[in-house]
């Protein structure tokens, strides 16, 4: 009896699982028994080399394999065949200026900060503790080392860099519901990472607690700083920040700030 190579599975397979060298075999049937959409061996072709990708339901121990039982790895469902298990895919608008003016593309890493104005309490006590760290704007990065999946519809690495509108992450489920509350919460931007790169951008200083927290107009601010220092020499107890957000201009009043 002339018989054939038939590709199966080796063991019990689960939706959503990435085909390996593991999970498939050859099995030599009947000629005759071959059907309609099973995948046969061509010369010395391995098993790896025969059938990839992820599941799209479950496939039981020796059944035979089907391209029909694989996510169809096309423009409409790469997003969902190549994401991590456990992983999320989440899409944040961008523009020119948040989106490294489209020098992201997929498959890159990157960091998510977000800018936002910090909305104090009436309360004068945190009003007066919030002086010598914040007026108005703050900013940090909120997430580290994200891998990027898509750039508006473009899926391959080497899609033609373009300014986009959207970019589409992975994250996992935590990390999306951060990026869900962030996009609400203010500005969200993206920073490129070097090819490699995997070192933590937040680095806690126990030295300087100023550097592990979050950046604000008040730490990067030297004019700031020296009114709310007092070391202007106005004889004045009570300082004015004025604050410029487009058209509209703000005046604070501040009181002198003296480190203990």
């Amino acid at each position: 009896v002339r018989t054939v190579d038939m590709l199966v599975a080796s063991k019990d397979l689960k939706i959503g699982e990435e085909l390996d060298a593991s999970s498939t075999t050859w099995k030599a049937v009947p000629e005759s028994a071959v059907f309609a959409g099973a995948i046969t061996r061509k010369d010395k072709e391995s098993n790896t080399d025969a059938v990839k990708g992820r599941l799209k339901r479950d496939v039981a121990l020796g059944e035979p394999m089907f391209k029909s039982a694989l996510i169809d790895d096309t423009k409409s469902n790469f997003v969902a065949a190549n994401l991590t298990a456990g992983m999320r895919a989440v899409a944040i608008p961008v523009s020119a200026q948040t989106g490294v003016s489209g020098f992201i593309s997929p498959g890159d890493y990157v960091d998510v900060v977000m800018t936002y104005d910090v909305r104090l309490p009436s309360d004068d006590n945190i009003k007066n503790a919030a002086i010598p760290i914040v007026a108005r704007s703050a900013a940090q990065t909120i997430l580290e080392n994200i891998k990027v999946l898509a750039v508006d519809q473009a899926t391959d690495q080497m899609a033609e860099a373009k300014l986009a509108k959207t970019v589409t992450l992975e994250v996992d489920g935590k990390s999306a519901e951060i990026l869900a509350l962030a996009e609400n919460m203010g500005k969200l931007s993206l920073t490129l990472r070097g090819v490699g790169d995997k070192g933590p951008t937040i680095v806690e200083d126990p030295k300087d607690k100023a550097k592990s927290k979050a950046t604000t107009d008040l730490r990067i601010s030297n004019i700031m700083s020296e009114l709310l220092h007092g070391e202007n020499n106005t004889g004045s107890t009570n300082q004015v920040v004025r604050i410029y957000s487009g058209t509209r201009v703000e005046n604070v009043s501040v009181r002198p700030y003296h480190a203990q």
